[in-house]
């Protein structure tokens, strides 16, 4: 069966078309953000590699839309999304630690700032809503953010009025990731396009996501949709991860869905040559060879509930900071593909194997000051504490 499988394999890659990257999916664009140039010599890429700081590449909710975002009540007994009532001024001076404890992440915010006509709160509810699709939400600021920051430790801020602000690290992470989700400042870099055809690739669609349309083979060949290039793919995950030790982004649904998820490690190995053909010669690809890679990213948490624990679920958002703990969340995608060399022995482009391959790999630089985009939230200055600080 083992040697089925490789001959099928061979026998697929060389009926590909030589794919050199094009502009938009050339992982040199990724020298904007790298602590190192891209170096694509394959014998210098690592085989395996991982993120050394742990505390990168935490676990969170994407604070799905149809819940309210980041202004759900996530820690209260009835949480009422979208129904609940801000309390007054009077009635939050007069509360306990407890009490405030059970509120969202965006009430949370808005009184560590004083703010009692609740700005934020108000701002988030206005831009979700409960007929927003399931997997809406701020999936692109958590990743971004588990990648720029390390893991926050629960804190409490005292505002103008003397209120002690309890923030578990969940509700810093939250806002955390709603800033980074509309940072306007820092390096923005993207290698891959978006695919926006619907349908999934067979066998990772979900029970939510109901009837998945099937997609056709001209969908599945449009340009943004055969993207990553898998030469650029193995070239950025083996510089950032192995070489250069800095997370980055994957948006690992082929199609329409968005799923970012923030990459910690991965494992790779290199397989037989495969035959070259008259296109690839003329192309410049002296050699090719078969890679097999297992990307490992983090993972979402979920909101605690009954069902949840009822149908096993035990990584729940929480106040206390999850890395290094059993409640770290991590998935992984298992790839293959075949590289293109030059005589140089240079990855020049590449050939996916397997249909499942992320739609786009990106990254974005933080901002140190939290000061800048659609949501600026420069009180994370005095809320936001690594928790090795």
């Amino acid at each position: 069966m083992k040697m089925l499988l490789v001959l099928a394999s061979v026998c697929l890659a060389n009926s590909a078309l030589a794919e050199k990257w094009d502009r938009h999916n050339n992982p040199g664009n990724f020298n904007l953000i790298a602590k190192n140039k891209m170096d694509y010599r394959l014998t210098n890429l690592p085989l395996d590699g991982k993120l050394q700081n742990e505390t990168i590449g935490w676990s969170e909710a994407f604070w799905p839309s149809n819940k309210g975002g980041i202004a759900y009540r996530w820690n209260h007994p009835d949480p009422q999304p979208f129904k609940y009532r801000l309390h007054t001024k009077e009635e939050i001076l007069s509360m306990s630690e407890k009490e405030l404890d059970q509120l969202s992440p965006a009430e949370l915010y808005d009184i560590s700032q004083s703010d009692y006509s609740f700005s934020l709160t108000k701002k988030v509810l206005n831009k979700t809503s409960p007929k927003d699709l399931w997997w809406e939400g701020i999936c692109d600021g958590w990743a971004q953010a588990a990648s720029n920051y390390p893991e926050p430790r629960k804190t409490v801020v005292t505002n103008k009025e003397g209120v002690k602000v309890p923030f578990g690290s969940s509700d810093v992470k939250a806002l955390l990731a709603m800033h980074d989700a509309h940072n306007s400042k820092g390096q923005y870099v993207r290698v891959g396009r978006r695919c926006g055809v619907k349908g999934k690739v067979k066998g990772e669609w979900l029970s939510p996501d109901g009837v998945v349309p099937e997609v056709s083979e001209k969908d599945a060949n449009r340009p943004e949709c055969r993207d990553v290039n898998a030469g650029s793919f193995h070239v950025v995950l083996t510089n950032m991860i192995g070489i250069n030790s800095q997370a980055f982004v994957a948006e690992v649904d082929r199609y329409a869905d968005v799923w970012n998820q923030p990459v910690t490690s991965y494992e790779s190995q290199m397989h037989e040559e495969v035959a070259l053909s008259d296109l690839d010669i003329k192309n410049g690809v002296s050699k090719k060879v078969r890679v097999t890679t297992k990307m490992t990213y983090a993972e979402e948490l979920i909101y605690w509930s009954q069902r949840a624990v009822d149908k096993g679920y035990t990584n729940f958002v929480s106040k206390d900071p999850v890395t290094g703990t059993s409640s770290q969340e991590y998935s992984h995608k298992d790839y293959e593909y075949v590289l293109e060399l030059d005589s140089f022995g240079n990855i020049i482009g590449g050939e996916w194997i397997t249909e499942s391959r992320p739609d786009m790999i990106w990254m974005k630089g933080r901002d140190p000051q939290f000061r800048n985009g659609k949501y600026p939230l420069a009180g994370l200055n005095s809320i936001y504490i690594p928790i090795h600080n």
